[in-house]
């Protein structure tokens, strides 16, 4: 008997600074509109493929760069193909191999986009999405009508929560990339725009440290800063595991939701179930802090 298929959700935080219109539906629409793919790891190219904006649903689309021109291996003579086998290879140039799809939904609300980062046996990592933004934000089309969006993967809060109360946690160094000031309340906002003003940055950073017999005991304050960088950057930390100070981080703990589910139901209804569920997640993180 088969297996159920799996899937899995995850989501990324974009930024639009307050200076220019916060229209996500339109960002997004821009970017689907340029048909222009990143390349996010080795050979493999991620772009948006298809957006509806009134939706807010859309496609990611990852697939193949193939070098034509490079060596081609025969598996027949189990060798290099020689120029007579080469010339008969005929791929039209509008034609990408491996190529594989994704669903995304934007909350415009929550300024969020849940992905699936799993879906019918193929993968589609939070690294990879990070780097298409990462890049695709800067493009010109793009910085020009809404100006130096940020964009960062959502990361798991109890993953926060674990690194917070490590025992004999040492160092807990926290990056924050400028937040939306709506999302973490006015105390916290207030805190971060100060720094990052009066030093003209952009990325607001923080470290504690315990010496010799004395671990960190993080307050309040620390904690909801940390849970500012779950979503707006990164938390890093060093605990003594064993005896040995172990680096901790939540670089690879983003935030998900996974179901198996009977094929019968399709795919899209069960991605929009966990999309809710990850942004109801969001949400009630946001609410903890104001």
């Amino acid at each position: 008997m088969a297996r159920p298929p799996k899937i899995e959700v995850a989501a990324v935080n974009i930024r639009i600074p307050e200076t220019h219109n916060r229209d996500y539906s339109a960002l997004l629409k821009t970017l689907a509109e340029l048909r222009r793919g990143v390349r996010v790891y080795g050979d493999s190219y991620l772009a948006i493929s298809h957006f509806d904006p009134e939706q807010n649903v859309g496609v990611f689309s990852k697939y193949t760069e193939i070098d034509i021109d490079g060596e081609w291996f025969d598996l027949d003579d189990f060798d290099t193909a020689g120029p007579e086998k080469i010339d008969e290879i005929n791929i039209p140039e509008n034609l990408r191999p491996n190529h594989s799809q994704f669903y995304f939904q934007l909350s415009p609300d929550l300024h969020v986009i849940a992905f699936s980062s799993y879906s019918s046996s193929k993968a589609l990592s939070a690294r990879s999405v990070e780097r298409y933004f990462a890049e695709a934000l800067r493009w010109s089309e793009v910085a020009e009508p809404f100006g130096k969006v940020e964009s960062d993967i959502v990361k798991s809060y109890s993953e926060v929560d674990r690194i917070l109360e490590l025992p004999e946690l040492k160092q807990l160094h926290l990056i924050i990339r400028r937040p939306n000031s709506d999302d973490v309340g006015k105390s916290l906002a207030d805190i971060i725009e100060e720094r990052l003003r009066e030093q003209n940055a952009d990325q607001y950073e923080e470290s504690l440290t315990a010496t010799g017999s004395n671990d960190l005991d993080p307050n309040e304050r620390t904690k909801k800063l940390a849970h500012v960088a779950a979503e707006n950057g990164q938390v890093h930390a060093k605990s003594i595991v064993n005896g040995v100070l172990v680096p901790q981080n939540t670089e690879e703990s983003p935030l998900t939701e996974q179901t198996t589910y009977d094929s019968s139901q399709g795919e899209l209804p069960v991605f929009s179930g966990l999309a809710k569920t990850i942004f109801a997640k969001i949400e009630q993180a946001r609410k903890a802090l104001l």
